[in-house]
């Protein structure tokens, strides 16, 4: 039995992986106790939660469009629940990981952090181009993929200023 994703669900994939990312930077800055590291998670859990909303956007968009959901399948649980993928993902680890080892708390140990997360993200995506559906599915994910790597230059750009 082969697993495929189409348009639909790789969108569904990575709505979950940007909503697991803003949970997990949630919860990371409850492990500072300086302010402005917590602000810095709060601000990268924002941005998180803003990215799954254009995501989700653009998923109801192509679904009004094409009419295409995503495949219930009972005999294959991943086709089925491709949220599920989304748990392989980036944000697996838990959040007291962003800290490093006590008294290397600091921004650009955040930062560094969340591009590291950002490159996994896109290891990740690579990978689930091997399941896409069609080139549809192909060409969502490269978008997804560029808009990682536009995050990567936008907190690289912030790490140069710390």
């Amino acid at each position: 039995m082969e697993t495929r994703f189409n348009v639909f669900e790789i969108l569904q994939i990575a709505e979950k992986i940007e909503h697991n990312g803003a949970k997990f930077y949630l919860r990371a800055a409850d492990f500072f106790d300086d302010p402005e590291f917590r602000n810095i998670c709060y601000q990268l859990a924002n941005w998180k939660a803003k990215h799954e909303k254009v995501l989700a956007q653009r998923r109801k968009r192509f679904s009004e469009k094409t009419g295409e959901f995503g495949t219930f399948d009972p005999n294959n649980y991943v086709l089925s629940n491709p949220h599920v993928m989304a748990g392989l993902a980036v944000f697996a680890t838990k959040p007291g990981s962003i800290k490093g080892s006590p008294g290397t708390e600091n921004i650009k140990v955040i930062l560094e952090d969340a591009i590291n997360r950002a490159k996994e993200a896109i290891v990740f995506y690579e990978g689930l181009k091997g399941f896409a559906r069609d080139p549809a599915s192909e060409s969502t994910i490269d978008i997804i993929i560029k808009e990682e790597k536009r995050h990567i230059r936008l907190l690289t750009e912030q790490l140069a200023r710390q």
